[in-house]
Protein backbone atom coordinates (compact mmCIF):
# COMPACT_ATOMS: atom_id res chain seq x y z
CA UNK A 1 0.00 0.00 0.00
CA UNK A 2 1.52 3.36 -1.01
CA UNK A 3 1.58 6.56 1.06
CA UNK A 4 1.71 7.54 4.45
CA UNK A 5 -1.53 8.31 7.04
CA UNK A 6 -0.96 12.15 7.32
CA UNK A 7 -0.85 13.17 11.36
CA UNK A 8 -3.50 15.42 13.00
CA UNK A 9 -1.62 15.94 16.24
CA UNK A 10 1.86 15.79 17.92
CA UNK A 11 3.52 13.71 20.30
CA UNK A 12 3.93 15.82 23.60
CA UNK A 13 5.11 15.17 26.92
CA UNK A 14 3.27 17.05 29.42
CA UNK A 15 5.40 17.53 32.88
CA UNK A 16 3.09 17.78 36.23
CA UNK A 17 5.79 19.77 38.87
CA UNK A 18 3.08 20.33 41.14
CA UNK A 19 5.48 18.49 43.40
CA UNK A 20 8.41 20.31 42.06
CA UNK A 21 11.37 18.23 40.05
CA UNK A 22 14.76 16.49 40.17
CA UNK A 23 16.70 14.18 38.22
CA UNK A 24 15.66 11.41 39.92
CA UNK A 25 12.09 11.69 39.55
CA UNK A 26 12.26 12.75 35.93
CA UNK A 27 13.76 9.54 35.17
CA UNK A 28 11.82 7.56 37.13
CA UNK A 29 8.69 9.72 35.30
CA UNK A 30 9.87 8.72 31.89
CA UNK A 31 10.46 4.80 32.56
CA UNK A 32 7.07 4.55 33.80
CA UNK A 33 5.66 5.65 30.49
CA UNK A 34 6.24 1.91 29.41
CA UNK A 35 9.73 2.34 28.72
CA UNK A 36 11.10 -1.69 28.45
CA UNK A 37 13.18 -1.65 31.56
CA UNK A 38 15.90 -3.99 30.30
CA UNK A 39 16.59 -2.00 27.00
CA UNK A 40 16.89 1.11 29.04
CA UNK A 41 19.69 -0.35 31.01
CA UNK A 42 21.02 -2.01 28.05
CA UNK A 43 21.39 1.60 26.60
CA UNK A 44 22.55 3.09 29.96
CA UNK A 45 25.77 0.40 29.90
CA UNK A 46 26.82 2.31 26.85
CA UNK A 47 27.71 5.25 29.31
CA UNK A 48 30.78 3.23 30.50
CA UNK A 49 30.99 4.19 34.34
CA UNK A 50 31.24 0.75 36.55
CA UNK A 51 30.81 2.86 40.13
CA UNK A 52 27.00 2.32 40.54
CA UNK A 53 24.55 -0.04 40.66
CA UNK A 54 20.68 1.20 39.79
CA UNK A 55 17.41 -0.15 41.45
CA UNK A 56 14.46 0.55 39.69
CA UNK A 57 11.24 -0.28 41.89
CA UNK A 58 8.02 0.46 41.94
CA UNK A 59 6.53 2.21 45.16
CA UNK A 60 3.29 4.15 46.39
CA UNK A 61 3.24 7.78 47.22
CA UNK A 62 0.22 9.27 48.92
CA UNK A 63 -1.94 5.76 47.63
CA UNK A 64 -0.37 6.86 44.02
CA UNK A 65 1.70 4.07 42.40
CA UNK A 66 5.07 5.20 41.37
CA UNK A 67 8.16 4.35 39.76
CA UNK A 68 11.26 5.01 41.91
CA UNK A 69 14.70 5.66 40.23
CA UNK A 70 17.70 5.09 42.79
CA UNK A 71 21.22 5.03 41.57
CA UNK A 72 23.94 3.79 44.48
CA UNK A 73 27.49 4.81 43.91
CA UNK A 74 30.75 2.81 44.74
CA UNK A 75 32.73 5.97 44.69
CA UNK A 76 32.90 8.90 47.05
CA UNK A 77 29.60 10.77 46.41
CA UNK A 78 30.87 14.27 46.60
CA UNK A 79 34.27 13.97 44.22
CA UNK A 80 34.63 16.92 42.49
CA UNK A 81 34.05 17.51 38.48
CA UNK A 82 34.68 19.89 36.78
CA UNK A 83 32.88 20.32 32.88
CA UNK A 84 35.68 19.17 31.46
CA UNK A 85 35.75 15.86 33.17
CA UNK A 86 32.38 15.33 33.01
CA UNK A 87 31.99 16.66 29.03
CA UNK A 88 35.17 13.38 28.93
CA UNK A 89 33.27 10.83 29.96
CA UNK A 90 30.03 11.50 27.67
CA UNK A 91 31.92 11.51 24.88
CA UNK A 92 34.38 8.67 25.76
CA UNK A 93 30.98 6.52 26.11
CA UNK A 94 29.47 4.98 23.06
CA UNK A 95 25.93 6.28 23.68
CA UNK A 96 23.83 7.53 20.56
CA UNK A 97 25.02 11.33 19.39
CA UNK A 98 21.34 12.52 20.22
CA UNK A 99 22.01 11.29 24.08
CA UNK A 100 25.39 12.62 24.29
CA UNK A 101 24.17 15.96 22.99
CA UNK A 102 21.67 16.46 25.07
CA UNK A 103 23.44 15.17 28.32
CA UNK A 104 26.17 17.84 27.13
CA UNK A 105 23.39 20.65 26.90
CA UNK A 106 21.91 19.73 30.79
CA UNK A 107 25.16 20.27 32.24
CA UNK A 108 26.23 23.34 30.51
CA UNK A 109 23.23 24.46 31.85
CA UNK A 110 24.15 24.20 35.54
CA UNK A 111 27.74 24.95 34.79
CA UNK A 112 25.79 28.51 33.55
CA UNK A 113 24.41 28.74 36.48
CA UNK A 114 26.88 27.94 38.91
CA UNK A 115 29.57 29.98 37.59
CA UNK A 116 26.91 32.88 37.91
CA UNK A 117 25.43 32.46 41.21
CA UNK A 118 29.38 32.14 41.75
CA UNK A 119 31.19 34.70 39.49
CA UNK A 120 33.27 32.71 37.72
CA UNK A 121 33.89 31.18 34.44
CA UNK A 122 32.23 27.61 33.21
CA UNK A 123 35.56 26.51 32.64
CA UNK A 124 36.33 27.19 36.77
CA UNK A 125 33.14 25.57 37.97
CA UNK A 126 34.37 22.48 40.34
CA UNK A 127 30.50 20.77 40.93
CA UNK A 128 29.59 19.22 44.27
CA UNK A 129 26.32 16.69 44.32
CA UNK A 130 25.78 17.39 40.63
CA UNK A 131 29.72 16.41 39.83
CA UNK A 132 29.23 12.47 41.80
CA UNK A 133 28.49 10.11 39.78
CA UNK A 134 24.80 9.44 40.90
CA UNK A 135 23.73 12.83 39.50
CA UNK A 136 25.74 11.59 36.00
CA UNK A 137 23.58 8.98 35.60
CA UNK A 138 20.71 10.73 36.71
CA UNK A 139 21.06 13.22 33.72
CA UNK A 140 22.19 10.85 31.01
CA UNK A 141 19.23 8.07 32.23
CA UNK A 142 17.36 11.33 31.30
CA UNK A 143 18.60 11.75 28.13
CA UNK A 144 18.54 7.97 27.11
CA UNK A 145 14.69 7.77 28.14
CA UNK A 146 14.10 11.28 25.95
CA UNK A 147 15.28 9.55 23.13
CA UNK A 148 13.69 6.54 23.62
CA UNK A 149 9.93 8.39 23.86
CA UNK A 150 11.42 11.07 21.01
CA UNK A 151 8.33 13.46 21.73
CA UNK A 152 7.60 16.51 19.21
CA UNK A 153 7.29 18.70 21.72
CA UNK A 154 7.37 19.11 25.84
CA UNK A 155 5.02 21.42 28.24
CA UNK A 156 5.45 21.82 31.49
CA UNK A 157 3.17 23.14 34.19
CA UNK A 158 4.63 25.92 36.22
CA UNK A 159 7.40 24.63 38.54
CA UNK A 160 6.41 24.35 42.88
CA UNK A 161 10.03 25.02 44.11
CA UNK A 162 9.18 24.39 47.84
CA UNK A 163 10.32 26.27 50.86
CA UNK A 164 11.76 26.23 53.93
CA UNK A 165 15.73 25.75 54.14
CA UNK A 166 17.87 23.21 52.57
CA UNK A 167 21.51 21.96 53.33
CA UNK A 168 23.40 22.01 50.95
CA UNK A 169 27.75 22.15 50.21
CA UNK A 170 27.42 25.83 51.05
CA UNK A 171 25.62 25.49 54.43
CA UNK A 172 22.45 26.12 55.17
CA UNK A 173 20.43 28.40 51.94
CA UNK A 174 16.70 29.40 51.76
CA UNK A 175 14.73 27.38 49.31
CA UNK A 176 14.68 28.06 46.19
CA UNK A 177 18.89 27.44 46.51
CA UNK A 178 20.91 29.71 44.83
CA UNK A 179 21.59 27.39 41.52
CA UNK A 180 18.10 26.31 41.38
CA UNK A 181 17.00 30.60 41.47
CA UNK A 182 19.42 30.68 38.45
CA UNK A 183 17.63 28.19 36.55
CA UNK A 184 14.40 29.30 36.85
CA UNK A 185 14.84 32.54 35.12
CA UNK A 186 11.95 32.96 32.59
CA UNK A 187 10.01 30.00 33.84
CA UNK A 188 6.76 30.29 36.25
CA UNK A 189 7.61 29.40 39.44
CA UNK A 190 5.91 28.96 43.44
CA UNK A 191 6.34 28.39 46.49
CA UNK A 192 4.43 25.60 48.55
CA UNK A 193 5.42 23.36 50.79
CA UNK A 194 4.14 21.27 53.72
CA UNK A 195 6.42 20.63 55.72
CA UNK A 196 8.45 23.14 54.39
CA UNK A 197 11.05 21.60 52.29
CA UNK A 198 13.02 21.46 48.98
CA UNK A 199 11.28 20.41 46.13
CA UNK A 200 13.19 21.51 42.94
CA UNK A 201 16.40 20.45 42.51
CA UNK A 202 19.26 22.11 39.95
CA UNK A 203 19.35 18.71 38.12
CA UNK A 204 15.55 18.81 37.74
CA UNK A 205 15.49 22.50 36.88
CA UNK A 206 18.51 22.12 34.29
CA UNK A 207 16.51 19.00 32.58
CA UNK A 208 13.17 20.75 32.26
CA UNK A 209 15.02 23.68 30.75
CA UNK A 210 16.89 21.59 28.45
CA UNK A 211 13.82 19.59 26.76
CA UNK A 212 10.81 22.44 27.53
CA UNK A 213 9.06 24.27 24.97
CA UNK A 214 6.65 26.61 27.59
CA UNK A 215 5.21 26.54 30.72
CA UNK A 216 1.55 26.70 30.81
CA UNK A 217 -1.49 24.39 32.59
CA UNK A 218 -2.47 21.35 31.27
CA UNK A 219 -3.22 22.65 27.37
CA UNK A 220 -5.86 20.39 25.13
CA UNK A 221 -4.02 17.22 24.73
CA UNK A 222 -5.55 13.69 24.15
CA UNK A 223 -3.69 11.82 27.14
CA UNK A 224 -2.63 8.29 26.41
CA UNK A 225 0.07 7.03 29.19
CA UNK A 226 0.34 9.10 32.54
CA UNK A 227 3.98 8.31 34.17
CA UNK A 228 4.72 8.89 37.96
CA UNK A 229 8.70 9.26 38.95
CA UNK A 230 8.49 9.05 42.78
CA UNK A 231 11.12 10.93 44.85
CA UNK A 232 12.76 9.68 48.13
CA UNK A 233 10.43 11.68 50.77
CA UNK A 234 6.93 11.58 52.25
CA UNK A 235 4.70 14.75 53.01
CA UNK A 236 1.26 15.52 52.84
CA UNK A 237 1.85 16.71 49.06
CA UNK A 238 3.08 13.33 46.88
CA UNK A 239 6.45 13.65 46.58
CA UNK A 240 5.77 12.61 42.82
CA UNK A 241 6.38 13.91 39.15
CA UNK A 242 4.26 13.08 37.19
CA UNK A 243 4.03 12.91 33.25
CA UNK A 244 1.23 13.03 30.86
CA UNK A 245 2.37 11.79 27.10
CA UNK A 246 -0.31 12.31 24.51
CA UNK A 247 -1.31 14.12 21.19
CA UNK A 248 -1.59 17.70 21.14
CA UNK A 249 -3.91 18.20 18.14
CA UNK A 250 -3.08 20.31 15.71
CA UNK A 251 -4.46 23.47 15.42
CA UNK A 252 -4.23 24.21 11.75
CA UNK A 253 -5.17 28.01 10.86
CA UNK A 254 -7.14 28.95 7.21
CA UNK A 255 -8.39 32.08 6.08
CA UNK A 256 -10.76 32.97 4.09
CA UNK A 257 -10.46 35.40 1.13
CA UNK A 258 -13.78 36.92 0.12
CA UNK A 259 -14.25 39.84 -2.66
CA UNK A 260 -17.93 40.19 -4.88
CA UNK A 261 -17.46 40.90 -7.86
CA UNK A 262 -20.06 42.28 -10.81
CA UNK A 263 -17.86 43.74 -13.50
CA UNK A 264 -15.04 41.26 -14.58
CA UNK A 265 -15.52 38.77 -17.96
CA UNK A 266 -16.19 35.58 -16.62
CA UNK A 267 -13.64 34.09 -19.19
CA UNK A 268 -11.53 35.30 -16.76
CA UNK A 269 -12.35 32.76 -13.52
CA UNK A 270 -10.67 29.70 -14.98
CA UNK A 271 -7.03 31.06 -15.40
CA UNK A 272 -7.99 33.11 -11.64
CA UNK A 273 -8.72 30.00 -10.01
CA UNK A 274 -5.60 27.76 -11.68
CA UNK A 275 -2.97 30.93 -10.41
CA UNK A 276 -4.61 30.37 -6.97
CA UNK A 277 -4.44 26.92 -6.75
CA UNK A 278 -0.48 26.96 -8.26
CA UNK A 279 0.17 28.90 -4.91
CA UNK A 280 -1.46 26.33 -2.69
CA UNK A 281 -4.79 27.63 -1.93
CA UNK A 282 -7.04 24.76 -0.68
CA UNK A 283 -10.09 25.20 -2.31
CA UNK A 284 -11.86 28.12 -4.80
CA UNK A 285 -15.12 28.58 -5.62
CA UNK A 286 -17.91 31.01 -6.91
CA UNK A 287 -21.05 31.82 -5.51
CA UNK A 288 -23.73 33.42 -7.74
CA UNK A 289 -25.57 36.90 -5.51
CA UNK A 290 -27.69 39.70 -6.73
CA UNK A 291 -25.36 43.15 -6.09
CA UNK A 292 -26.25 46.56 -5.04
CA UNK A 293 -28.85 47.92 -8.16
CA UNK A 294 -30.02 44.54 -8.82
CA UNK A 295 -26.72 43.39 -10.68
CA UNK A 296 -25.91 39.87 -10.97
CA UNK A 297 -22.64 39.17 -9.40
CA UNK A 298 -20.36 36.33 -8.43
CA UNK A 299 -19.11 35.90 -4.79
CA UNK A 300 -15.23 34.50 -5.41
CA UNK A 301 -14.05 32.87 -2.43
CA UNK A 302 -10.82 31.15 -1.60
CA UNK A 303 -9.59 29.24 1.13
CA UNK A 304 -6.20 29.01 2.16
CA UNK A 305 -3.46 27.94 5.09
CA UNK A 306 -2.81 31.51 7.17
CA UNK A 307 1.13 31.27 5.61
CA UNK A 308 -0.24 31.45 2.15
CA UNK A 309 -2.40 34.50 3.09
CA UNK A 310 -0.49 37.37 1.26
CA UNK A 311 0.10 35.55 -2.17
CA UNK A 312 -3.50 34.81 -2.62
CA UNK A 313 -4.58 38.44 -1.87
CA UNK A 314 -1.58 39.85 -4.11
CA UNK A 315 -3.58 37.28 -6.88
CA UNK A 316 -6.63 38.69 -6.49
CA UNK A 317 -6.00 42.35 -6.25
CA UNK A 318 -3.38 41.64 -9.50
CA UNK A 319 -5.86 39.51 -11.55
CA UNK A 320 -9.53 40.10 -10.90
CA UNK A 321 -11.41 43.64 -11.04
CA UNK A 322 -12.08 43.83 -7.24
CA UNK A 323 -10.55 46.58 -4.81
CA UNK A 324 -11.60 45.17 -1.60
CA UNK A 325 -11.35 41.93 0.31
CA UNK A 326 -12.93 40.15 3.23
CA UNK A 327 -10.78 38.12 5.75
CA UNK A 328 -11.90 35.45 8.21
CA UNK A 329 -9.48 33.30 10.45
CA UNK A 330 -11.05 29.86 11.25
CA UNK A 331 -9.42 26.62 12.91
CA UNK A 332 -9.26 23.51 10.07
CA UNK A 333 -9.93 19.92 11.37
CA UNK A 334 -9.35 16.90 8.96
CA UNK A 335 -9.29 13.54 8.91
CA UNK A 336 -6.38 11.38 8.70
CA UNK A 337 -5.98 10.19 5.25
CA UNK A 338 -3.97 8.84 2.31
CA UNK A 339 -4.05 7.96 -1.06
CA UNK A 340 -3.61 4.24 -1.68
CA UNK A 341 -3.49 2.38 -5.14
CA UNK A 342 -5.42 -0.22 -5.81
CA UNK A 343 -5.85 -3.52 -8.61
CA UNK A 344 -9.07 -3.20 -10.07
CA UNK A 345 -10.27 -6.09 -12.74
CA UNK A 346 -10.52 -2.58 -14.97
CA UNK A 347 -6.77 -1.68 -13.79
CA UNK A 348 -5.11 0.29 -11.17
CA UNK A 349 -7.09 2.99 -9.37
CA UNK A 350 -5.73 5.70 -6.92
CA UNK A 351 -8.39 5.86 -3.81
CA UNK A 352 -8.36 8.54 -1.25
CA UNK A 353 -9.29 7.12 1.98
CA UNK A 354 -9.90 9.10 5.17
CA UNK A 355 -9.40 7.61 9.02
CA UNK A 356 -11.22 7.99 12.27
CA UNK A 357 -10.36 5.70 15.55
CA UNK A 358 -8.01 3.56 13.08
CA UNK A 359 -10.75 2.68 10.79
CA UNK A 360 -11.74 3.66 7.05
CA UNK A 361 -14.97 6.67 7.65
CA UNK A 362 -15.15 7.20 3.60
CA UNK A 363 -13.41 6.24 0.37
CA UNK A 364 -12.97 8.77 -2.61
CA UNK A 365 -11.73 7.10 -6.15
CA UNK A 366 -9.88 9.13 -7.98
CA UNK A 367 -12.43 10.34 -11.06
CA UNK A 368 -9.91 10.51 -13.76
CA UNK A 369 -8.48 6.97 -13.00
CA UNK A 370 -11.98 5.50 -12.89
CA UNK A 371 -12.89 7.29 -16.11
CA UNK A 372 -10.34 5.74 -17.64
CA UNK A 373 -11.08 2.70 -16.53
CA UNK A 374 -14.85 2.82 -17.66
CA UNK A 375 -13.32 4.03 -21.08
CA UNK A 376 -10.96 0.77 -21.50
CA UNK A 377 -13.92 -1.83 -19.84
CA UNK A 378 -17.25 -0.57 -21.29
CA UNK A 379 -18.31 -0.95 -17.51
CA UNK A 380 -20.67 2.12 -15.89
CA UNK A 381 -18.65 4.72 -14.76
CA UNK A 382 -21.17 3.99 -10.68
CA UNK A 383 -19.64 0.64 -10.97
CA UNK A 384 -15.86 1.53 -10.99
CA UNK A 385 -16.84 3.62 -8.39
CA UNK A 386 -18.60 1.03 -6.18
CA UNK A 387 -15.67 -1.88 -7.18
CA UNK A 388 -12.99 0.32 -6.31
CA UNK A 389 -14.03 1.41 -2.76
CA UNK A 390 -14.91 -2.44 -1.88
CA UNK A 391 -11.50 -3.10 -2.73
CA UNK A 392 -10.09 -0.27 -0.65
CA UNK A 393 -11.97 -1.35 2.26
CA UNK A 394 -11.16 -5.02 1.81
CA UNK A 395 -7.01 -4.21 1.81
CA UNK A 396 -7.76 -2.26 4.93
CA UNK A 397 -8.97 -5.00 6.67
CA UNK A 398 -6.56 -7.33 5.74
CA UNK A 399 -3.70 -5.00 6.84
CA UNK A 400 -5.43 -5.21 10.24
CA UNK A 401 -5.80 -8.86 10.49
CA UNK A 402 -9.32 -8.32 10.04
Amino acid sequence: MDGKVNSDGQKILYFDCFSGISGDMAVAALLDLGIDVDFFRQELRKLNLHEYEIDIRETVKNGIRSKQFIVNCREDHHRHRNLADIYAIIDASSLEEDIRVLSRKIFLLLAEAEATVHGTGIDEVHFHEIGAVDSIVDIVSFAVCFQLLRPDRVLSSPVNLGSGLVRCAHGLLPVPAPAVAELARGVPVYSSATPPRELATPTGMAILKAVCEGYLPLPKIIPERVGYGAGQRDSELPNVLRVISGVLPEVVEVVILETNIDDMNPELYGYVFDKLLAVGALDVYLTNIMMKKNRPGQKLSVICLKKDEQIVEDILFRETSTIGLRKTAFHRKKLDRRIIKIASPYGEISVKVAYKDGGILKCSPEYEDCKEAAVRSGKPLREIYEEAVHLAGRLHRKERGG
